[in-house]
This record gives structure tokens, sequence and C-alpha cells, in this order.
């Protein structure tokens, strides 16, 4: 009975210090964020490609996001706070270029840009 407890302590206590080497401690990677460092470190040469390797998940539609107009069912691409164009676009922004990618959501793309742009923001900041 004691050899199973100390077996089953043991176990944990592998598990606990394997799990703890695999992220640098006190660094939380932001779902919403890509950063020029990942950028630079994952050798790719444009921005659809950073973002496609780093964050797949800025890519795929939202669905229909509403009933008036036209529907946006991708994130539309804004550089520097101007609107740059649909996805497809990112294939124009140099990789190195980019300081900093980020997913607005629906609403808060809404908030910041208008309300064409419920299927959310990708939101490029450039150096």
């Amino acid at each position: 009975m004691r050899t199973g407890s100390v077996c089953a302590f043991m176990f944990l206590a592998v598990m606990a210090c394997a799990s703890a080497g695999t992220s640098t401690p006190g660094v939380r990677r932001d779902p919403n964020v890509v950063t020029q460092q990942e950028i630079a470190d994952a050798h790719v040469s444009t921005a659809y490609e950073a973002i496609q390797r780093l964050r797949p998940m800025f890519l795929k539609t939202r669905g229909r996001t509403t009933v008036n107009g036209q529907a946006n069912d991708y994130a539309i691409v804004f550089v520097d706070g101007q609107r740059f164009g649909d996805l497809n676009s990112l294939n124009n922004i140099v990789a190195n270029s980019v300081l900093e990618a980020r997913f607005l959501p629906g609403t808060e793309a809404v908030n910041r840009y208008g309300m064409e742009y419920g299927g959310g923001v990708i939101d490029i900041k450039t150096r």
C-alpha cells in the first residue's frame, strides 16, 4: 500500500516538472496577438504566413455577421489604423515589417471601426 502511494506521488511530481518546463515562467501568450518576436522566430516571409502558422483562428470564418448590406464572414485587415483589404491582402505585407498583429473580435471591431466589421479585424501595426 505504501509503495503504491510513493509511486503515485513520484508520477505526479515527474508530470508537474515535465509540464512546467514547456513555457517561459511569467510569460503568457495572448491568443489575440502575434508579436514581432514570434514572427521573427517563425521564419516566414509574409504576414499571412505568420498568422497562418501562429494564430490560424484569425483566418477562420465567424459566420454571417449582418442581415443588412454586405456580409462579413471573415476578418478585414487594417494596417496602422487604415483599412487595407481582405485576408488575402496579408500576402502583400512583409513579415519583418510587422510590429504586432492583433485580432479584434466582432464587438470590439465594430466599436473601433464601424458596423461593417462584425466579422472582426486583424489590426496590423508596422514598424
